[in-house]
C-alpha cells in the first residue's frame, strides 16, 4: 500500500507527464500540510489560470463535507495562500471556535508540547480509573456480603459506590472508543477516522455521552443524599426511619432533567458530529448550576451539622454521637473533594499558550483528582470504617481457626 507521500508523488509525475505530453502550461502538484490540525492536501498539477478543487481532508475535527479551492496562475505559481487559511474553508464557526479555545494562537512547539502532556496523563488516567473501580466493587461486595453492615446509611453509600461504577465505566468505554477513533497524533500524518466506533455512530455516540453525563450528575446526587441523610440524624431530636423511596427519586431522578434539558438544547443547537467540544457551550451550564448548587447546599448541611454535634458533644460524649462524629468526618473529606474537582472544569482550560508548568499542574491534578475519587470514597466510606475492619478482621481469624 502506497504511503499519503508516496501516492501524492506518483499522481504528481502523472499528471505532469501528461501535461507536459499536451504542451500545457501548469502548476505543480504540491502537498499542503497543516501541522496545527495534522492534516495534508494533495493539490494535483494544475493548468495556468484555473482554479483546483479537491475535498476536504479526513480530520477528527469535521466532516469531510466542503471543497477546497487553489487558483494557478499565469505565470505557473500557485497563489499565495497558507495552509491554516485553506483548512478554514472546512471549518464551521463552532469547530473553529473550538480550536481556539483548544489551541489559542499557539506555535507548533507549543501544541506539541500540550498534545504530549496530554498523551502523557492517560497513563495515569488508566491506572486511576483501574485502582478506583477495583475497589468500588470490592467495597460493594463487603457491604453485600455481612448483613450486620446492612443498615441506612451503607445503603446509601452502597448507592453512590454504584453510580461511581457506572460513570468510570462508560468513561472508560468512550475514552478507549476515542483512542480507537482518532489513533492518536503522529508527525506527518492526519487521524482518519475509522468506521465502526462509538464516536462516528449518529445516535450511539449522542447516548452514550447522555449516559455519561447523566452517571456523574448522580455521584453528586448521591453524595447529596449522603449529606441530608446526616443532617436529618445529627439534627432531628427523634430518629425516625428513612424515607428510601425519597432518597432513590433525587439520588436517581433528580438528575435526568438537566441532563435532558441540556442534551435537548444540545440537539438544536450543535449539529457537530457527537455534540463536538458540548463542554464548551454556555448550554453546559444547564448541568454545571445544578451541581454546584447541590454542593453548595451540602456545604450548608455540613456546617449545620458540626455546629449541632459540637454542642451535642459538650453535653454527653455516647457511643452514637462518637459514630455520628466518624460518619461527619467521611463526609467532610468527601464533599470538598467533588467541589475541587467540579470547580477545576469550571474556569477555561489553559490552551497551548499557556505557560509549560500551567499545563502540567492542570491536566495532571485533573486527572489525579477525578481518576481517583472512587478510591478514595471507598478508603472513607469502606476500607477506614472500624465497623468494616472488625467484620474483615473475625472472618479472617475465623478462617484460620
Amino acid at each position: 500500500m502506497l504511503t499519503r507521500e508516496a501516492a501524492c508523488f506518483e499522481q504528481e509525475q502523472t499528471e505532469m507527464d501528461n501535461l507536459t505530453a499536451n504542451g500545457t502550461s501548469y502548476c505543480p502538484a504540491f502537498e499542503m500540510i497543516s501541522n496545527m490540525l495534522c492534516v495534508a492536501v494533495c493539490w494535483p498539477a494544475t493548468p495556468v489560470n484555473t482554479t483546483a478543487l479537491v475535498d476536504c481532508p479526513a480530520s477528527k475535527w469535521w466532516k469531510a463535507r466542503n471543497e477546497l479551492q487553489l487558483f494557478c496562475q499565469s505565470d505557473g505559481h500557485w497563489s499565495n495562500v497558507s495552509s491554516e487559511q485553506m483548512v478554514a474553508n472546512c471549518i464551521d464557526e463552532t469547530t473553529i471556535h473550538l480550536i481556539g479555545r483548544v489551541f489559542g494562537t499557539a506555535t507548533e512547539e507549543q501544541i506539541q508540547l500540550k498534545e504530549h502532556i496530554v498523551e502523557n496523563t492517560k497513563i495515569l488516567q488508566i491506572f486511576g480509573y483501574s485502582i478506583s473501580l477495583a475497589s468500588l466493587i470490592v467495597s460493594l461486595v463487603i457491604f453485600y456480603s455481612f448483613r450486620s453492615l446492612h443498615c441506612p446509611r451503607t445503603r446509601i453509600h452502597k448507592q453512590l459506590f454504584i453510580a461511581y461504577i457506572i460513570w468510570i465505566v462508560l468513561d472508560i468505554v468512550f475514552w478507549v472508543d476515542l483512542t480507537k477513533d482518532v489513533g492518536g497524533f503522529k508527525q506527518g500524518c492526519a487521524p482518519v477516522k475509522q468506521g465502526g466506533t462509538i464516536r462516528n455512530t449518529p445516535i450511539l455516540c449522542e447516548t452514550s455521552v447522555f449516559l455519561m453525563e447523566y452517571t456523574r450528575f448522580c455521584v453528586f446526587t448521591w453524595n447529596f443524599v449522603e449529606g441530608l441523610y446526616l443532617h436529618r440524624l445529627v439534627t432531628s431530636a427523634v430518629f425516625r426511619k428513612p424515607n428510601y423511596k425519597f432518597y432513590y427519586i433525587v439520588g436517581w431522578v433528580v438528575a435526568l432533567f438537566p441532563v435532558t434539558g441540556w442534551a435537548v438544547a444540545m440537539h438544536y443547537t450543535n449539529d457537530e458530529q457527537c455534540w463536538l467540544g458540548y463542554v464548551f457551550s454556555r448550554y453546559y451550564w444547564l448541568i454545571e448550576g445544578p451541581r454546584n448548587i447541590l454542593l453548595f447546599i451540602n456545604l450548608i448541611f455540613l456546617i449545620n451539622i458540626v455546629r449541632v454535634l459540637i454542642t451535642k458533644m459538650r453535653e454527653s460524649n455516647t457511643a452514637d454521637t462518637m459514630q455520628v462524629k466518624k460518619a461527619v468526618k467521611a463526609a467532610m473529606v468527601l464533599v470538598p473533594l467533588l467541589g475541587v474537582i467540579n470547580l477545576l472544569f469550571i474556569p477555561d482550560r489553559p490552551d497551548a499558550t499557556a505557560q509549560p508548568w500551567v499545563l502540567y499542574l492542570y491536566f495532571y491534578t485533573t486527572s489525579i483528582l477525578v481518576t481517583f475519587q472512587g478510591l478514595v470514597c471507598s478508603l472513607i466510606f469502606c476500607f477506614c470504617n472500624g465497623e468494616v475492619r472488625w467484620h474483615i478482621f473475625m472472618t479472617h481469624k475465623n478462617l484460620n481457626i
